[in-house]
């Protein structure tokens, strides 16, 4: 349980902020927190072209095209009316579709190729350092693509087929990429060119550079952040609905209040909420199978008039701090 635990909003004894001790809690300044974000790939858009180069010859898609496909998974900081600071963390691409053919040609175009490779199941996971987003949501990073699942046969003209897995590649190097990202409603829209490249060489002499070059175009319809609402006015007399969205599914859930903005430290959980002396409010929940909490407050009737802080928080984890004026 948080300290000074509580189960009802503030009453009379609970006064209203001051506009002095407003002022100073407005006036705190804090780095704009990021909020994360999953990017659902539009395959169709995803457009990709696939060559390489090898120790025997050139390596040429058949066919050279393929799409890309899976989730891009970002942290974003708001700036204004758009936002200010990003970075890529993770997510799946796969490729659409899941075999891509390639081969070495012969250098006697009659002749079969000097090899065949097949490409199955690739997945990939994308990261970057914290870049800057302009106004207009252009951007410029590191991109790093590592290959976390996938084969690669190679089939040669003579001799025997080999399998490797595709992660033995191991990531691109870091390479230089401009994007854009921008909000959309309570989402966002991001697109990105790519043109990276995965080495592999044996030590022996034989070596395989594997290039793809496209654009990632995708969307996210909103935050993953866990977050606290009401789903309407809180009045006096009445009680009033808190719910949390995007929990850890069946971890402890608490809802806490102040009555003015601060620091108050929860060292079992390992947070600190953004609440001045906050306490309690209501029991602890354990998140559904969806992630979600719900809390229903009684609000007391001397408690009209009032300004309260509301946060819910988890263990590692703190919502938005949530404002209610009570009528």
């Amino acid at each position: 349980m948080l300290p000074n635990c509580g189960n009802s909003l503030p009453s009379l004894d609970m006064r209203k902020l001051s506009l002095t001790l407003l002022a100073a809690a407005l006036a705190v300044s804090a780095a704009p927190a990021q909020s994360a974000y999953t990017f659902d790939v539009d395959a169709s858009t995803s457009n990709f072209f696939f060559s390489g180069d090898s120790s025997v010859g050139r390596i040429v898609g058949k066919p050279p095209t393929f799409d890309m496909d899976g989730a891009i998974e970002m942290d974003l900081s708001t700036s204004g009316a758009g936002f200010g600071t990003g970075k890529l963390t993770g997510g799946v691409l796969y490729t659409v579709p899941s075999r891509i053919k390639a081969e070495i040609p012969n250098i006697f175009s009659f002749l079969p190729p000097l090899a065949t490779i097949y490409i199955d199941d690739a997945e990939y996971r994308s990261s970057s350092p914290t870049f800057s987003i302009d106004a207009v949501g252009d951007f410029s990073t590191d991109l790093v693509m590592t290959p976390i699942g996938g084969t690669v046969t190679i089939i040669p003209l003579t001799g025997s087929t080999t399998v490797s897995n595709l992660a033995d590649f191991g990531p691109t190097a870091p390479t230089a990429v401009d994007g854009n990202v921008v909000p959309n409603g309570q989402g966002a829209d991001f697109t990105m060119p790519v043109d990276v490249f995965f080495f592999s060489d044996d030590g022996q002499g034989n070596w395989v550079q594997l290039d793809l070059d496209g654009v990632l175009n995708a969307s996210s319809a909103g935050s993953n952040d866990i977050t606290l609402s009401t789903p309407g006015a809180v009045v006096a007399g009445s009680s009033a609905d808190f719910d949390v969205i995007n929990a850890t599914v069946g971890a402890p859930t608490f809802l806490a209040y102040g009555l003015s903005l601060g620091s108050t430290p929860v060292p079992p959980l390992g947070i600190t909420l953004g609440l001045h002396k906050a306490k309690q409010l209501g029991g602890t929940v354990i998140a559904s199978g969806s992630g979600e909490a719900s809390w229903s407050i009684p609000v007391p009737g001397p408690a009209s008039g009032v300004t309260a802080y509301l946060q819910a928080c988890q263990a590692g984890r703190t919502t938005n701090v949530l404002t209610i004026n009570i009528q």
